[in-house]
């Protein structure tokens, strides 16, 4: 990679980061709790009756993607929803990472481990729901997840 490059793109990353730095940090956060526990609550809606069993739990982030607006009281700290589905030896974690990843906003990492982990990225979409796309692919890519195509990104759960 030259050294332009190398330039343009730090350039672009702190561009993405900038467009994500919003000064109500406290309220973006808590959209990202409440999205995650209504992910939750509609994950196990999706499974209630199975023999797939979902586990919530908390996950302590120490978000440094939030330095940019809360340089008052440096990194921001947050308690968040964590989903599990188990199904035998296989399962599905979906784990916030984040709330700025780039330009997007909500940064939630799905990874299915089978015989072989495939790895989703999530995000929050704009007015409600989020966005999912393969861990290859480029935020252009992201289309609103619905649960049709949850069970396909899932599918290697049965």
């Amino acid at each position: 990679m030259s050294a332009k490059d190398r330039f343009l793109k730090k350039v672009q990353q702190r561009q993405a980061g900038i467009a994500c730095a919003k000064p109500s940090v406290e309220a973006d956060i808590q959209a990202f709790q409440w999205r995650m526990d209504d992910l939750a609550q509609q994950i196990s809606q999706w499974f209630e009756g199975t023999c797939i069993t979902v586990t919530s739990g908390i996950k302590h982030i120490h978000d440094l993607s939030t330095l940019g607006y809360s340089l008052g009281s440096g990194i921001c700290r947050y308690d968040i929803t964590t989903i599990r589905l188990h199904n035998g030896d296989r399962s599905v974690s979906i784990t916030p990472e984040q709330l700025c990843r780039e330009a997007e906003t909500g940064g939630v990492v799905m990874c299915v481990e089978a015989a072989e982990s495939q790895v989703y990225l999530l995000s929050m979409a704009p007015e409600k729901g989020w966005y999912i796309r393969s861990e290859h692919q480029s935020v252009k890519d992201n289309v609103v997840m619905t649960e049709e195509l949850f069970f396909r990104a899932i599918d290697r759960l049965a």
